[in-house]
């Protein structure tokens, strides 16, 4: 998965017009023209205020998944996802 910028949020998806429709359709408002892609490397905030990169959110986020997956849950490993803000 990729990271792409959109307004303050980045978004973990395949591809940014995937990134575009999971904002439209999670978190609603306008999309800005062009969605950027960013670094694995690139530190956001997350929710409990912590600061991580890219690369490691994104990695937790698959871990947690394949943990479902191997309990026989279903679950949709590349489904995009918020990874953070950006500071």
């Amino acid at each position: 998965m990729r990271a792409f910028l959109i307004h303050k949020l980045v978004i973990a998806a395949d591809v940014p017009e995937e990134a575009g429709e999971f904002y439209r359709q999670e978190i609603g408002g306008e999309l800005p023209g062009t969605i950027p892609e960013l670094s694995p490397d690139t530190e956001v905030s997350c929710d409990d205020g912590q600061r991580k990169t890219i690369r490691a959110r994104i990695g937790e986020e698959l871990d947690q998944r394949n943990a479902w997956l191997r309990m026989g849950v279903p679950c949709e490993l590349h489904w995009p996802f918020v990874v953070g803000d950006l500071p």
